[in-house]
């Protein structure tokens, strides 16, 4: 194999030749990786031939294929512009003529013209003579979504009556921020909602318990309620209980549903199941999940002998929402309805014949078990009014921002989301991140990236509805991993996250999309950009008017361990102790992450857990200064062993010195909750997203340190 071609092609295909870690060292991208990453993306690589062949077809898109699937501006680069590529002797321009009718997101044609090609640019291809037309399209000025229909009278045969669609898509080149905070800032609380503890949800924290929350941040004078990732989930023990790990993007985990809000489902209860529920320590997904399924199911009975077949009003709102989902909703729930079938949300452990989503089996499937489909469509449509309620209450009570939510990486390998597109999606290779500090094995998360060049070919249209569901009801929107809009870390089958290379991605068109996205949603963007990440990142999602992540953690003079004064910190960010993947502040003072970790072996040898035990020493002593410096506490105190309620606080008056535009309090430091939510690394040694706040949500709410919190921010 001619290694030279291959990495000639790679570089076409946007494969780094290598990166540079958290220490500087640089670590290149094998031959092997290459080759494996060039096939899972579809190339033939089998004679050196087929490889020049395959470059060929880089080397000369778009040339030949007359025009690009999408054309992505921003407000700035007006007007907006749809280039052609089209063969033309010399002098023959004048006998080749372009019809273009543009049209809006509603199909209307708001605009038609007939044009004579003036030379752009030109290029040979095989002697033969190739032309770049460009044209303007001056019409086009409000920012959205608008299709191209294009067609060519060519004196050439083959491209006479040739008809095109193109996509142009028009951003405003920034995200929105509501006016309040383009000068000002404000606060609210992050809470884990399934780890609720209260008196009446089922067994895990719910929209009910969401619903209390919102009203008490209004009282305290927050204007936010951040929390986890709403993202449908398998519920099942012990990989599908993480909200990272989603079985689709686009539709909600019923975990969630408040069942005292669903007419008559306290009627199908039993009373002992619900109080097991409740009293367990951790909470018990597949149990919480059942029961919920079960009452579900005898709602659903009644609604669809006394609404649907009637076809009430109540009925006609249901077929509404049915109507407007389409196809992603019938998909979802059809996978879901498979899934109960086969016994597992891994579509690729179904039998063969109904992997294929508009296969025959399927479409059969389909057609004897309506009403299993329909029953999952019943409760997207029952998660999608409860959670649009939840944001008119954040209205209504004043809150600047109201839901903050949070958007996975991506979907798990037997996704719903990669079986209803599994054109879009690489499967022979799984995202994650290289071996650092924080991961010395590095990290392999299951997910498969988008092809990136499918996923354009597509007119970026997946990517667009994500965002499109994740905003629908969310004042702010955390995305997860923000540089895998930049790049994105492959890990080939087989091999280690130490064998995986990065691949460059479209990033100037995802963040006009999010930005588009954003300002029609009213939705703030937060950006995460924690870890390695370069400055022209950071820059660019700061262009783009994207918050930046930062946490009092991490905010240091590096190579200085000392913490960042607060004026330091930039305004356009969010800023936050600390996260779910991360020790609470109790936690971090009493060293109990060390210690869980050296317990799991974590830790290659004893050095190493000792270095972990001085660095800890040495950072509360470093927060102590910084406290002092900040004249939070006074110059004669005494470090305590335990975090105390005052030193707690002092840390969270730290941050709302920033000029940070948004700061986020964790709803587990004010509690003193000890242990993190998520142990990185592991899956079922240690209980990872089951863990329930120790005081039920009807004592917190009622909790004297929190008006105590609010009084910092005001």
């Amino acid at each position: 194999m001619d290694f030279s071609l291959i990495n000639e092609l790679a570089e076409l295909c946007g494969i780094l030749p290598g990166y540079y870690d958290i220490n500087g060292r640089f670590h290149t991208t094998t031959p092997e990786t290459k080759v494996f990453i060039l096939k899972a993306m579809g190339y033939d690589l089998s004679s050196s031939e087929a490889i020049k062949k395959a470059l060929q077809q880089k080397r000369l898109y778009p040339w030949l294929s007359f025009i690009e699937p999408v054309y992505v501006y921003s407000l700035e680069e007006q007007p907006p512009r749809i280039f052609f590529y089209l063969p033309a002797e010399e002098g023959s321009e004048t006998s080749i003529s372009i019809s273009i009718s543009i049209f809006n997101e509603k199909g209307d044609l708001i605009h038609f013209s007939r044009i004579t090609p003036v030379r752009f640019k030109e290029r040979d291809i095989n002697g033969r003579r190739y032309i770049k037309v460009a044209y303007e399209c001056r019409e086009i000025v409000e920012p959205g979504y608008y299709d191209a229909e294009i067609e060519l009278s060519h004196p050439d045969k083959s491209y006479d009556g040739l008809k095109k669609r193109t996509r142009l898509i028009l951003s405003p080149g920034y995200s929105y921020l509501p006016d309040e905070l383009l000068e000002g800032r404000c606060w609210g609380i992050a809470v884990n909602l399934y780890a609720i503890r209260s008196q009446n949800n089922w067994g895990a924290g719910d929209f009910g318990d969401l619903k209390k929350i919102i009203s008490w941040i209004s009282e305290l004078g927050g204007d936010l309620v951040g929390i986890n990732p709403l993202h449908a989930i398998s519920n099942t023990m012990p990989y599908g209980v993480s909200p990272y790990a989603p079985l689709s993007r686009l539709y909600k985990n019923p975990l969630y549903l408040n069942m005292a809000e669903i007419y008559d489902a306290t009627k199908f209860i039993n009373k002992s199941d619900l109080k097991s529920l409740r009293e367990k320590d951790l909470i018990d997904y597949e149990g919480v999940y059942s029961f919920k399924i079960s009452v579900l199911r005898r709602v659903f009975a009644d609604f669809y002998k006394n609404h649907y077949i009637k076809d009430t009003e109540e009925a006609k709102r249901f077929k509404s929402f049915i109507a407007k989902e389409g196809k992603d909703l019938e998909l979802f729930a059809l996978y879901l309805a498979l899934s109960e079938r086969f016994k597992t949300t891994d579509w690729q452990r179904w039998p063969s014949e109904y992997h294929n989503p508009v296969g025959a089996s399927v479409k059969r499937f389909y057609e004897d078990h309506r009403y299993d489909v329909l029953f999952f469509q019943y409760i997207q449509w029952l998660l999608d009014l409860q959670h649009r309620g939840l944001q008119d209450l954040s209205k209504k009570e004043g809150l600047l921002i109201g839901l903050y939510h949070d958007l996975a990486i991506g979907a798990v390998r037997g996704s719903s989301d990669v079986w209803s597109n599994q054109e879009l999606f690489c499967t022979g290779i799984d995202l994650g991140a290289p071996p650092d500090d924080f991961s010395p094995d590095g990290q392999n998360w299951g997910f498969p990236p988008y092809l990136p060049e499918r996923l354009r070919n597509q007119g970026y249209e997946f990517f667009i509805k994500t965002l499109r569901k994740n905003m629908q009801y969310a004042g702010a929107l955390r995305i997860d991993h923000a540089l895998g809009l930049f790049r994105q870390f492959w890990i080939p089958h087989g091999m280690s996250p130490s064998d995986g290379a990065y691949v460059r991605l479209p990033h100037e068109d995802f963040l006009k999309i999010v930005s588009l996205e954003s300002f029609r949603n009213n939705t703030v963007i937060v950006a995460e950009d924690l870890g390695t990440i370069g400055e022209n990142v950071r820059e660019s999602l700061k262009r783009y008017r994207m918050l930046s992540y930062r946490l009092f953690y991490f905010e240091r003079k590096y190579p200085d361990p000392s913490f960042l004064e607060p004026s330091s910190y930039p305004e356009l960010s969010l800023s936050a102790v600390t996260t779910h993947d991360l020790p609470t502040l109790r936690g971090f003072w009493k060293g109990v992450d060390i210690d869980q970790r050296k317990s799991l072996g974590k830790f290659s040898n004893d050095d190493i857990w000792r270095s972990e035990i001085e660095k800890r020493d040495k950072d509360r002593l470093l927060i102590i200064e910084a406290l002092k410096k900040e004249r939070l506490i006074p110059e004669d105190y005494v470090i305590p062993d335990e975090l105390t309620e005052e030193l707690c606080l002092a840390i969270y008056a730290y941050i709302a010195r920033t000029p940070s535009r948004i700061v986020l309090v964790s709803l587990d430091d004010i509690i003193g909750t000890l242990n993190q939510q998520n142990m990185p690394g592991t899956v079922d040694s240690y209980p990872n997203w089951r863990q329930k706040t120790e005081p039920f949500l009807e004592d917190i709410l009622n909790d004297k340190r929190f008006q105590r919190l609010s009084e910092i921010f005001k």
